[in-house]
């Protein structure tokens, strides 16, 4: 799926009824089961993490299965329950535990494979905007640019937010929007 294919669905879902928004939801269902700058495996893995954030037990058996016949490994089968786990403990930006948290984060995200840094960071960016959460999105955003995964790539992740959290991710895409123009700022400034 392109990023004008995934930017047109979100402007037409900005601008819509919920008709129109279920329509379009079908759309993204069936975009999202193609291989686009992320591999079919990445984006079954992104959507288990999120069906586990979100408790969806048929979620969790639909694409733990499909991740299963993609040929995942239980080592990233355990990595998306790993970053799950790290995603429900985070306090709230602002409070006492958060700068641990984002030690510990990064202590346990850190890996000298690269892929498994991004899928981790990947599911986390999901998580996060399904948490509607202003600091780990932009945590979690930079750390992926970060790691070599472009914008068109983190906005393969948005549809597959969006089949399983709905319009509520609409609320975070200038989120997304604004830390990307940080980023670029940050990147643009050190040149």
């Amino acid at each position: 799926m392109t990023t004008d294919n995934t930017v047109s669905f979100i402007q037409k879902a900005n601008s819509y009824g919920l008709q129109e928004f279920l329509e379009i939801m079908g759309e993204l269902s069936q975009e999202s089961t193609k291989k686009g700058l992320l591999s079919r495996l990445q984006k079954e893995l992104i959507t288990l993490g999120l069906a586990l954030y979100k408790d969806c037990q048929r979620c969790i058996t639909i694409h733990g299965d499909e991740a299963l016949r993609l040929k995942a490994s239980d080592g990233e089968l355990c990595l998306v329950k790993k970053v799950i786990f790290f995603m429900n403990a985070s306090p709230q930006a602002g409070k006492g535990m958060w700068g641990d948290w984002v030690d510990n984060w990064r202590q346990y995200s850190y890996s000298k494979i690269a892929e498994r840094r991004q899928l981790r960071e990947m599911i986390a960016l999901a998580v996060s905007i399904v948490m509607q959460h202003e600091k780990q999105i932009e945590l979690h955003l930079i750390a992926v640019l970060d790691l070599g995964i472009t914008i068109e790539q983190v906005f393969e992740i948005v549809p597959l937010v969006m089949l399983m959290d709905g319009a509520p991710t609409l609320s975070q895409i200038p989120t997304l929007v604004s830390c990307y123009e940080k980023f670029c700022d940050e990147q643009q400034a050190t040149k």
